[in-house]
Formats: structure tokens, sequence, C-alpha cells
């Protein structure tokens, strides 16, 4: 079956993907709004918004909200991006109507008191320092920090304690206000649904909400950012250093992410990885080594990430350096090639299986890229890549001279 997408007269989009053999619908209310598009007085917002929309409606409280879903077995939750908050469900068609019911409240009826908000500003203050007392998310929030360095990927998706404090309970209300309108919003549903079916929920929760016209969120066509090569250096109590190698890249639309992601396979990522084979299994240096492609609208990068004792840091760091030159001197074995291909469609094939990675992949790319790619294009796409375009690439894109180094952990002085 196809995807369906429908732009209303209000700007709001629905898609549906019939999935037939499936017992189970995903459904998601995706709004496109994330920390990329807060002020600097509003770091964290995006993320603050979306607890409190659990924290009550005109005609549900938090505990309604609930046991409303739960009661009938549905799983629920939501997250916020960089570039989006999304709640979801995923329940039976018989749920269906529950779950729309609820999630339009929550969309359309926040209420809740000034004890709630300042309860949950705490709890984000926890899950802050939660999140930061794990050595890998705070690499993580330090890659971000550095190489989006003043751009608006730069600060941490969750603000920070600081920011979080100076919220008020209006600052929500305004917020969802300027931010939660049919242009941003995307209906999405995926599984035991028909078209039919998904065009009652929307009508019936969500279009007799919206009254005015408008035209979707544009998607960004992005550049290309590429920031001064630096280490930088968060110093933390803990056992190892927690490193990754940052290249810039390209950013989301640019069709060399197809390439970015064989280079990725062969050379970083999972046990078959060269950089696995090199560093832990002929060295012993490390636990893990892995390896991903970010991108942005705005650009984005290829990064190896490992955590080692800091009497390894620097060989790894050599070693790695040894692997890349020696992909960008003698080039990939179309055997290496071939696993990337063979990987990938499984992947990929393995998710169609999937209702709410379906869904969740039709919503982000219609709202990110305007469109959404199928299985089919996206295989076909990886199928056509050479040994020829990795090798350009590597050569274009693995060049030291342009690379950021972030390091988390002890000692970091000695690092080279």
């Amino acid at each position: 079956m196809e995807n369906i997408i429908k732009t209303y007269p209000c700007g709001l989009r629905m898609i549906v993907r019939p999935m037939p053999s499936f017992k189970s619908v995903a459904t998601s209310v995706h709004v496109s709004v994330g920390s990329r598009d807060e002020k600097a007085n509003e770091f964290g917002l995006s993320h603050f918004v979306e607890h409190m929309l659990f924290k009550g409606t005109e005609k549900r409280t938090a505990e309604q909200i609930a046991q409303t879903l739960s009661n009938l077995g549905v799983e629920y939750n939501a997250y916020t991006s960089d570039v989006a908050t999304c709640y979801h469900t995923k329940g039976l068609i018989t749920n269906l109507d529950d779950c729309c019911d609820v999630l339009s409240d929550m969309y359309f009826n926040l209420k809740f008191s000034t004890e709630d908000f300042k309860r949950e500003a705490e709890v984000i203050i926890q899950e802050i320092i939660m999140h930061d007392d794990n050595p890998r998310h705070a690499l993580s929030d330090l890659c971000s920090e550095t190489f989006f360095a003043k751009t608006a990927y730069g600060h941490p998706i969750a603000g920070t304690i600081k920011s979080v404090r100076g919220f008020k309970p209006a600052d929500i209300h305004n917020y969802i206000k300027k931010h939660y309108i049919a242009p941003n919003t995307i209906v999405s549903f995926a599984g035991d649904i028909t078209l039919q079916q998904a065009e009652i929920m929307v009508k019936k929760y969500f279009l007799s909400r919206f009254k005015d016209k408008a035209k979707p969120k544009a998607v960004s066509t992005g550049g290309n950012i590429v920031p001064a090569s630096i280490v930088a250096k968060r110093k933390k109590k803990i056992a190892q250093h927690n490193v990754a190698i940052l290249f810039p890249a390209v950013n989301n639309m640019h069709p060399d992410k197809y390439v970015l992601t064989h280079i990725n396979e062969i050379l970083s990522s999972g046990m078959s990885s060269r950089l696995f084979a090199s560093v832990r299994d002929k060295l012993g240096l490390v636990y893990s080594i892995s390896g991903g492609v970010r991108t942005t609208d705005i650009g984005g990068y290829y990064y190896i990430w490992f955590s080692c004792t800091p009497k390894n840091t620097d060989l790894v760091l050599k070693t790695i350096s040894a692997e890349i030159d020696r992909i960008k001197r003698d080039g990939v074995l179309d055997e290496e090639i071939q696993k990337v291909k063979n990987i990938k469609r499984s992947d990929r094939l393995f998710e169609v299986e999937d209702v709410e990675r379906t869904n969740q992949r039709n919503v982000t790319q219609l709202a990110n890229m305007g469109e959404i790619e199928t299985a089919e294009q996206y295989l076909a796409k990886l199928e056509r890549v050479t040994r020829e375009q990795i090798h350009v690439a590597t050569n274009k894109y693995l060049d030291s001279d342009k690379a950021t180094i972030c390091i988390v952990g002890p000692n970091i002085k000695l690092v080279k």
C-alpha cells in the first residue's frame, strides 16, 4: 500500500499508510517546532511544552489522560527534537477514537495549575541532570554546542537549569498559541486503518478547531556549515574518555548522504566494520566504537565515537587516522559495498514491518523534506552508489584538517 498525503485548506496535513496485514495502528500528532525554533530566552521551551501537555486539559486531569489510554492497553509517549515535538500512540483500531480524542484534547485544551507548572519544572531539571550524568549524552550535547555554535542547533533540547527556572506559566500558553497551529501540524497514521477511517478522525478531532487558511511550514533547503577545526574538552569525573570526531559533511537534502551511509557502515558501524576490527579486536583498546551521520537543514557531520581509558586515547585516535588514510588511499572492496546494500535493504524492509517506525519515518520526512521517500526509492538510491563515488567522498569529507574533536572525561589536558 502507498502513503496517502492530504493537505487541508487550513494548512493541516494528514498522512495515512494502510497496512491491512497488521493489527495495530500508530498515530502521531507532529508539530514542527523544536529547539531550533527557540529564541535565546526560550531555550528548552519546546521540551517544557511537551511535558505540560500531559499535565491535564479542561476535561481531563493528568491521571485521567494516563488512565484513559493505559486502561485500553494503548502505548503512548512524546518526544522533542531540534526540529519537532511529537505526541504518539499505538493501539488497536477499536482504540483509535479514544487515542485521537485524548491527543486532540491535549493539543487544544491544555489546562494546568501553578503548582503543576512548578512541579514539572523540577522534573525537567532532574531530567537535565540525569542526562548530563550520562557521559554519552554529555558528549552529544558538547558536539552540538561545538559544531553548531552560534546557530539554532547549538543549545540543548531540554534547555539549561537556569532557562527552565526562568520560565513562567504564561510562556507555555504563549508558545502554544504561536506554534501549535495547523500549518505546523501533521496528523499521521500507519497500520490497520483505511483512508476513510483516518479522515473521519481528522475531521472529528482536528479540522473543526482550525479555521484560518494557510500553507504548511516551508521546508528549508539549508546550506553546509563547516565550523573551525578545534578540540572541545569537557572535564568530568569518570573513568573513561568519551570521544567524538566530527567531519563536516552535508545537509539533509544532499544526495551524498547515501554515499556517507556506505562509508559509515564500512568504516565504523557494527562488529564487521574496519574500526571495530582494528581498534577493538586487534588492539583491545575499547569496548565500543561506532559512527553515524547527522544531517540538518544547515549542514551536518559524519562522526566516529569511542570511549576508552585516558592512556589509550592517543593510540585510538592514531589508529582511526591510519584507517581513514587507508580507505582514502586504497578505497573499498566490492564485498564491502555489497554488505552495506544487504544491511540497509534488510533494515529498511524490517522497518516496513513495524507500524511505529513506518509512521515515524513518514511524518519526519514529510515535515523535514516536504515528501516521503518510499522504501523502494531509498533502496534504489543506495543501489546506485558506486566504489568511485565512495572513493571521491572519503577524500572529500574525511578531511582531518577540518575535523572537530569533542572529549568528555578526566585528565583531558593529556590528550593531544
